[in-house]
């Protein structure tokens, strides 16, 4: 995974030493951490990283968030309600 990148902070040279997908409201959104010589360790969304290659994982075939169930967040809650301590 050792893509040669210019740091984003320094212009150092760098690489990406890590890509995932966090979900987002518009769906997966693909992040890259990226470590450059000057030991700039940085978390970044891979579109605003120039010269970055994208995932070639499409995003649709990652699996959805599941949903939460509403019944379990509102025992959840009232419990909390009642237990403030928590």
């Amino acid at each position: 995974m050792d893509e040669p990148i210019s740091c984003p902070q320094c212009c150092a040279p760098a690489r990406i030493t890590e890509r995932f997908w966090l979900g987002g409201t518009a769906g997966p959104v693909e992040h890259l951490k990226t470590g450059c010589v000057n030991h700039h360790w940085l978390t970044l969304l891979a579109e605003t990283l120039a010269g970055a290659q994208p995932d070639p994982t499409p995003a649709a075939t990652l699996p959805a968030p599941a949903e939460p169930d509403p019944t379990k967040v509102r025992r959840r809650l009232g419990a909390a309600l009642r237990n403030p301590e928590r």
